[in-house]
């Protein structure tokens, strides 16, 4: 066994613990995994055996430095938690991963953006580039979504952060949330209409520095009833339609190159193959990446590893604006929790794909797009 899969069995075996950072996890104790709308759920992937696919960009990560260390206190050790990254990473055939922080609440700060990303990076230039503003650039738009309104001074403050974190050295902005289910106590909900005015805003200085948006939103084409494996509270009754916002976002500045995260991993079910297309073809400047995860509605792989036609037909016809974001979750080794463990997704799809595309889709578009 790996020691990439010793540390996953282990993690897998850990308790809970705080609910904080589990964004992406997928259902907790207690919580049933979400049924297949599309042959049955894709069973977890238990290891990486044998060698990786070509050697690819992981455009999706959070590497967690700081961690609770009781009494409301944090610490902090990001080199611990580097090494973790660069062991995983190594493991499976990742040349360099794009980190950021999750998208961070007023309740669940955190404790890190930008500067600590930047630090990190500039100890690894050739392992680490960030994008930040999930940990600030989130905060700022929760707060005005709570207010009802953008407060006085609010649109001042998120521009000179997003200019500062640009300052900094991040390839863009992200994570942040539009529509973010909580799944276990302790782990956040989160919305925000796509088409928010600092979303407008982050939209155009994006388009000005030439820097792409990683935005996390559940797919809602109209309003739907909380899928039946969540809880409300804290996440609301009815999930509230978001697409046609989206839409008005990705065309209110053509040069702003938004990337919509998380394919293969969606809570709704209505993130489907013909939808990414038909997105995919009325907007040049929206980008997909891939997560892949066994908690999912509409999985990408059947059960014996392979891609499935329809999700075939979206790479072979956008390989240009696809990446893979494994969402892999890097803590520092005095983290205690349970996290995420979805990079065996994300090399279990680069497997399925034919070589030429694994090469455009894992390696060739996240150089183009995020100036690697």
């Amino acid at each position: 066994m790996s020691r990439m899969t010793r540390r996953g069995f282990l993690r897998a075996g850990l308790a809970w613990g705080v609910g904080l950072l589990l964004e992406a996890c997928g259902p907790g104790p207690g919580h049933p995994p979400a049924p297949g709308r599309d042959g049955g759920g894709f069973p977890p992937p238990r290891s990486l055996a044998g060698p990786p696919p070509l050697p690819w960009i992981d455009c999706h990560a959070h590497l967690l430095g700081t961690y609770p260390s009781g009494g409301g206190d944090w610490a902090a050790d990001w080199e611990g938690a580097v090494q973790v990254a660069l062991e995983e990473m190594d493991a499976a055939g990742v040349k360099r991963t794009i980190i950021m922080p999750p998208p961070l609440t007023p309740e669940r700060r955190g404790n890190f953006d930008a500067e600590e990303l930047a630090r990190v990076c500039a100890r690894h230039p050739a392992r680490f580039s960030f994008l930040a503003g999930g940990g600030s650039l989130n905060l700022m738009l929760q707060e005005a979504v709570r207010a009802g309104r953008t407060p006085a001074g609010l649109e001042r403050r998120f521009r000179d952060r997003a200019e500062k974190i640009l300052g900094l050295g991040a390839r863009g902005f992200g994570e942040l949330a539009l529509e973010h289910f909580s799944f276990t106590a302790g782990h956040p909900y989160e919305w925000a209409p796509p088409d928010h005015p600092l979303l407008l805003l982050l939209a155009d200085i994006a388009a000005e520095r030439g820097v792409p948006m990683d935005l996390h939103m559940e797919a809602a084409p109209t309003d739907l009833p909380l899928p039946g494996h969540l809880k409300s509270p804290p996440n609301p009754p009815r999930v509230r339609a978001n697409l046609a916002a989206f839409e008005r976002l990705l065309a209110h500045n053509r040069r702003a190159r938004i990337i919509w995260s998380h394919i293969g991993w969606g809570h709704t079910g209505r993130r489907t193959p013909a939808l990414c297309l038909r997105l995919l073809a009325d907007h040049p400047n929206l980008y997909m990446s891939f997560k892949l995860h066994h908690h999912s509605l509409i999985h990408p792989l059947d059960r014996a590893g392979r891609l499935k036609p329809a999700w075939g037909e979206v790479c072979r016809r956008f390989p240009h604006r696809l990446v893979v974001g494994s969402d892999q979750f890097y803590p520092a080794p005095e983290f205690q929790g349970r996290l995420p463990d979805s990079l065996p997704g994300a090399v279990a799809f680069l497997r399925a794909l034919p070589p030429e595309l694994a090469r455009r889709i894992g390696l060739e578009t996240p150089r183009r797009l995020f100036g690697l």
